[in-house]
This record gives C-alpha cells, sequence and structure tokens, in this order.
C-alpha cells in the first residue's frame, strides 16, 4: 500500500472528539510567511482577523467561520475569533484546498464527472473483455454530454462575483446562443509609482566611445513629459498575446479572491502634476478591502521590481528628445511608493439601455 503523507496536529490522550456544523463564511489566502506566521502564533493579533470580525460567530450549534488558506500550500486554519482580534477558537485543517476544491464543484461537474467514471467503467470492461479500441462517441450512450457541460459551466459562471447575470438556454438548435452573459458594471482603479527613466549619453560614433562602461544620464520625471507616447508605444510592443484582454491580471494567483474583483491591469506611464510617473489602469468589478488592496499593491510592487518591470527597463526605447532611453518602474530608494486613485466609469445611460432589453432564455 502506498504511503499518505500530510500535516496535521496530534492530541495528546484526548478524550473525545466533539464536532460542531461548520460554515465557511470567507477564505482568506495567506502568502508569503503570513501562513506560518498564524500557524506558529495563532494567539497573536491579526489584520486578516480584526477586518473580517463580523463575519464570525456562533449561531446555535453552527460556527460562523473564516478559513485561512495557505496561498503557497494546501493547508488551512479555521477560525472563528469570537470577537477578538485573534484566533480565538481556531483548528487546522490539513489538505483544506482539497476540501475547497471538492466543495466548489457543482451539480453539473459531478453530474459529469459521474458520465466520464461510467465511460471509463464501460472502456475497462469491455477491455477486459478483449476490445482494446474505443472511439469516443461509441462509449459516450445516451447522455448529452454537451448539456451537461453546458450545465456545469453556467453553475461556475454564475458563482462569479465579478457578473451581474448569467442565462444558460441551450436548446440544442445549431446558431443559437447557448449562453447569456451580463458583467457587473467596473471602476477604473489607478495605481501610481515613480519612474527611473536613464537615456545613454549621445556621442559622434567617429569617438568610438564604449557604451558598455558609459554614465547613464538620469532624466528628471518633469522633462520627460514628451516621452509619454513614446514610453506607451514600447510597453504596447512589450506585451505578450494572451494579456490582451485582462493585462498582467493572467498572471495573478487564481485563487484570489483579488482574480475575480480585478478584471484587468494594463500598466502605461502618464503625466500627472507635472511629472512622468508609472500607472497600472485597473478595472474593478467589487471594491477591495484593506488587506486585498494590500495583497495587490504588494503584488504589483513586486512586479516593478522582479517581475514585468525588471524585464521592461532592459529593453531599448528610441525617443526624439533625449535619444536611447530605458525606464524603470521601480528604485530601491525610501522614495518610492504606490499611490492609489479610483475613479467611477459607470455609464447611467448604458445600464438603463442593458436593463431594458429583453433577453430571453431561463435566469439561472
Amino acid at each position: 500500500m502506498k504511503k499518505v503523507t500530510f500535516n496535521a496536529p496530534l492530541n495528546h490522550k484526548a478524550y473525545s472528539y466533539e464536532s460542531m456544523q461548520i460554515e465557511v463564511e470567507k477564505i482568506i489566502p495567506l502568502y508569503g510567511k503570513r501562513f506560518e506566521q498564524m500557524k506558529n502564533h495563532p494567539l497573536d493579533d491579526c489584520p486578516e482577523i480584526i477586518e473580517n470580525r463580523d463575519l464570525m460567530y456562533m449561531e446555535g450549534n453552527t460556527a460562523h467561520c473564516i478559513l485561512f488558506l495557505d496561498a503557497n500550500g494546501s493547508d488551512g486554519i479555521l477560525v472563528e475569533a469570537e470577537g477578538a482580534d485573534y484566533a480565538r477558537k481556531s483548528e487546522f485543517i490539513s489538505n483544506a484546498r482539497a476540501i475547497i476544491e471538492q466543495s466548489e464543484f457543482t451539480y453539473g461537474e459531478r453530474q459529469l464527472h459521474a458520465e466520464l467514471k461510467g465511460m471509463a467503467d464501460r472502456i475497462v470492461e469491455l477491455a477486459h473483455a478483449g476490445q482494446n479500441q474505443f472511439t469516443f462517441e461509441e462509449m459516450l450512450g445516451d447522455g448529452d454530454m454537451k448539456a451537461m457541460m453546458i450545465q456545469a459551466v453556467a453553475e461556475m459562471l454564475d458563482r462569479r462575483s465579478d457578473l451581474a447575470e448569467v442565462r444558460d438556454h441551450y436548446l440544442g438548435i445549431t446558431g443559437q446562443a447557448d449562453f447569456t452573459v451580463v458583467a457587473k458594471s467596473v471602476q477604473e482603479m489607478k495605481l501610481y509609482c515613480p519612474l527611473v527613466i536613464q537615456a545613454e549619453p549621445q556621442y559622434d560614433d567617429d569617438e568610438g566611445f564604449d557604451y558598455d562602461y558609459c554614465d547613464y544620464e538620469v532624466i528628471p520625471s518633469s522633462c520627460a513629459g514628451g516621452c509619454e507616447d513614446e514610453i506607451n508605444a514600447a510597453i504596447e510592443k512589450y506585451s505578450e498575446p494572451n494579456e490582451e484582454n485582462r493585462g498582467l491580471m493572467v498572471y495573478y494567483d487564481e485563487d484570489s479572491p483579488v482574480n475575480e474583483k480585478v478584471v484587468s491591469a494594463f500598466p502605461l506611464v502618464e503625466v500627472r502634476n507635472g511629472e512622468l510617473v508609472g500607472v497600472l489602469t485597473c478595472q474593478i468589478a467589487e471594491p477591495l478591502t484593506d488587506s486585498e488592496m494590500a495583497e495587490f499593491q504588494d503584488w504589483w510592487s513586486g512586479q516593478c521590481s522582479d517581475g514585468w518591470g525588471e524585464g521592461f527597463e532592459q529593453r531599448e526605447i528610441k525617443t526624439d528628445a533625449f535619444g536611447t532611453i530605458y525606464v524603470s518602474f521601480w528604485n530601491s530608494s525610501d522614495s518610492w511608493h504606490i499611490e492609489t486613485e479610483m475613479t467611477d466609469t459607470t455609464d447611467t445611460a448604458d445600464i438603463e439601455e442593458e436593463e431594458s432589453l429583453d433577453m430571453g432564455g431561463i435566469s439561472m
């Protein structure tokens, strides 16, 4: 038998294991060392607990809890703080990620899984009877696999926080839409950061200057406004095809709630208060909590220093004003910071027009 390995606490001389009904009100991923800190010091004050105290309470024999998930692993910590700033009641949950994934299966997904398992069982049965080649169509049986898949996808979409409406109206008619999906209206959020702009010294080629050992000239941000279009063109050229709709959000942790709330995030530069600055322009479907905003800003800081920005700062940009320049969204000085600005981009006319449409079909 294959050994099974997992993490779990063991109680010394436990006399009983009484359980109660648990309702997880929210799942919060903890990144970096945060999960280890909570696991090793559960009685320390925790900002994520303070921010979500109202979600944790007892109701009869039901505990309404927060599940803190190790973003880099599989375990979790279940907390009902009883109004405290720390994990006053808590339980270590081994392999919590698998429990979450299992609970997230919709009825349609379970139905689809049962159909696939039945197909596999039929193939095994026939293989033992001497048959060794199979086609998907002959193993499919009487089930309408397309209808099952459409139902499963519709149920998954209906759980998302960034969608206002999901309708499944599959009738098996060629050319007719199988889904109607309406996204939530979004707000624009911008994350600003200072830039470091450096230009290659301009010398005549006949001087035989060695550019590998030259000192680059730092261009003040207040003087670089005329390069805005040239830098943004370089950023667009640097982007990958898979970033077309969501920008850098295609690289965000898919298990984080932030990934659903932030629809897209595109880096650019723009002139702000007379200076050329870096900006991450985001479309958000729901406001971020304080801890989610801290998580998102930390992610963008990492993108500036070690991710997207590290690659971009090595690309030369030809400009009319300063010749060849290099632009960095990051610097290691204490003055580097992120400023956040929200803009309401809701178009009332568009909403009224959308509400007047008769979409038809069956509402989920």
